[in-house]
């Protein structure tokens, strides 16, 4: 058995043909998605697919930061919002302010933010940091609240112009599409690369043992504070991007349970598994639409389980609970177990039907 695993490709490598396979499948979906019309199943399959992609470049972030360093954050819907919030800005109160140097702005500004905040807030560990970015994400909430001069209050603001970049303008979902997903993919590659660089094995080091970690030399703080900054602007590229796509921002969006969302992602995908987050993403952003449609699906459903926000945080937090005691390291953690136990068991059966060839012989 030692030696059918020897022979399974490694983490790397394997990482990078799951990035080929899975770009190809993802820019695919739009064209297999037109052939099941809308009303059987119930879903605008693009549109999901979009918003899925969007919180996809906040969570890989995000499973850096806690899956990868052991940092925990429950306040990743402020540097969404500070993303969302920027690009709104720039590109509705300034006229023909081109609206990639928006997101570029959302983008840089979040990373600016993290860096501000990340260096007092990150000399805290445990449940002492995740109160403190707990604070910081009802902080950013009440701001975009009662800074109505800047932000439109409850109101928000409005009118956002669609993305557009080099005289293209990414006005419907299925163009959003395209250009979201890439971007997530470009994230991915840039995850992998840093996960396989002496700073990914810095951050693993960190997250086994702060104090032993420091021992070896490795420069503990400084990895934390490059780590949620690089976290934070992962977070407002999602955001700005977020904002192009509803048209329209309010402090609603970037709510506590928001955070909550993100980081149950992070769980149940698997942490410290770079695919991990974006399987937890696909998980439960298909999540809303589907139980919305159960009453197309199954006739008679009590209207008190038609509504999702009635019960989110409750879904999510049995869905913290029971993964964390059946699935600790999550859904691609258990698809990679299955996947070399499969890919094991049809070696040993190959290498048994070459046997009895050779003795055939």
């Amino acid at each position: 058995m030692d030696k059918q695993l020897a022979r399974l490709p490694d983490a790397e490598s394997r990482n990078y043909r799951t990035l080929a396979i899975s770009t190809a499948f993802i820019l695919l979906i739009p064209v297999w998605a037109r052939f099941i019309p809308g009303d059987v199943l119930h879903i605008d399959i693009v549109n999901v697919m979009v918003l899925a992609g969007i919180y996809a470049c906040v969570v890989v972030g995000l499973n850096l930061l806690v899956g990868y360093a052991g940092q925990i954050s429950l306040g990743h819907a402020a540097f969404f919002g500070i993303g969302a919030y920027t690009t709104a800005i720039l590109c509705t109160r300034i006229h023909g302010f081109p609206t990639w140097l928006g997101v570029l702005a959302g983008t840089a500004l979040s990373g600016a933010i993290g860096w501000l905040v990340g260096k007092p807030v990150l000399r805290l560990k445990g449940h002492y940091l995740a109160m403190a970015t707990l604070g910081l994400g009802e902080i950013a909430f009440i701001l975009f609240q009662q800074l109505k001069w800047l932000t439109g209050g409850t109101v928000g603001i409005l009118n956002i112009p669609p993305l557009s970049m080099f005289g293209l303008k990414f006005d419907t979902d299925l163009k959003l599409y395209f250009v979201v997903w890439i971007i997530v993919m470009a994230l991915m590659l840039l995850s992998i690369n840093l996960i396989r660089s002496r700073v990914g094995r810095g951050l693993r080091a960190l997250h086994s043992s702060e104090v032993a970690a420091d021992a070896m030399g490795v420069n503990t703080s400084t990895y934390k504070v490059q780590v949620f900054v690089l976290s934070a602007a992962f977070a407002g590229l999602g955001g700005a991007l977020f904002a192009h796509f509803q048209k329209y921002v309010n402090p609603e969006s970037f709510v506590l349970a928001i955070s909550i969302m993100f980081i149950t992602m992070v769980v149940v995908g698997g942490m410290g598994n770079i695919w991990g987050g974006l399987i937890g993403v696909l998980l439960l952003t298909f999540l809303p639409p589907v139980i919305q449609a159960l009453p197309q699906w199954l006739p008679g459903l009590p209207s008190g389980l038609q509504n999702f926000s009635n019960y989110e945080l409750v879904l999510y937090g049995l869905l913290l609970i029971l993964f964390m005691m059946f699935l600790p390291k999550g859904v691609a953690d258990g698809l990679g177990r299955a996947a070399d136990f499969t890919e094991v068991r049809a070696r040993r059966l190959g290498d048994r039907r070459k046997a009895k060839r050779l003795e055939g012989r």
